[in-house]
């Protein structure tokens, strides 16, 4: 009974150390490919392009997302000229620790627009039919 009990235990410590290793090789990487590590220094790039664009003084880029990946940033979203696009990449760039910036960012559409302010041409809203008789 007793070499039954004590087979029974290491056959129980295998399967549990087989169970546990076989997931080292996995251990710190996370689904898409990056290390823990690796993650963390994304962020924190992310963290600073968003605050030097917030903080950029000629231009606003309140409509500019920013992403990273390995440390190449993709910046998405509008502005109103080419010439923000352009620096919107330079301050990416300025960063440390960015490799890349892939500059995705549109132009928001220009819209003429009559004097009073009015989107052109302007429609008026549909008279209301006359009364009944």
């Amino acid at each position: 009974m007793r070499n039954f009990k004590n087979l029974l235990i290491s056959g129980l410590s295998a399967a549990v150390a087989v169970i546990g290793l076989s997931g080292c090789e996995s251990w710190g990487h996370h689904h898409d490919g990056r290390t823990a590590g690796r993650e963390v220094d994304d962020h924190k790039i992310t963290a600073e392009v968003r605050d030097k664009l917030r903080e950029e003084p000629v231009f606003k880029f309140s409509d500019v997302d920013v992403r990273t990946f390995n440390g190449v940033v993709q910046l998405s979203g509008f502005v109103n000229s080419d010439e923000q696009k352009r620096r919107a990449a330079e301050v990416a760039q300025e960063v440390p620790m960015v490799a890349e910036v892939v500059n995705s960012i549109a132009l928001k559409p220009q819209i003429p627009a009559t004097p009073t302010g009015r989107p052109y041409p302007y429609e008026a809203p549909p008279a209301s039919p006359p009364p009944r008789p």
